[in-house]
């Protein structure tokens, strides 16, 4: 049986793309480059397999990051990895003042 999952679960994974994304990650060796790249993909799996769960809202954004991430769209991942109750608010009223 599976376990409920919590935002870590996908967290993890994205922040380390994001961060491999910005410079400040770590390298992948080329004999480990396939095998990464296979599990990176397979993040929209993962969401897939949670999906019947009830989540937070930290969970909810951290699965959207991780399809974000499994598609290669890392600046999407990273911007609704930093949404936070003020931004949503913000984005919600259009109010970029």
């Amino acid at each position: 049986m599976k376990e409920p999952i919590d935002f870590g679960f996908f967290q993890l994974p994205v922040a380390i793309e994001i961060a491999r994304a910005n410079g400040n990650g770590p390298d992948i060796s080329a004999d480990m480059a396939d095998a990464y790249e296979d599990a990176v993909s397979r993040l929209t799996e993962c969401v897939a397999l949670h999906g019947h769960e009830e989540w937070d809202e930290p969970t909810l954004l951290s699965a959207i990051s991780a399809l974000a991430v499994s598609k290669g769209n890392r600046r999407v991942a990273e911007a609704v990895m930093n949404l936070n109750d003020d931004l949503i608010s913000k984005l919600i009223e259009l109010d970029f003042d």
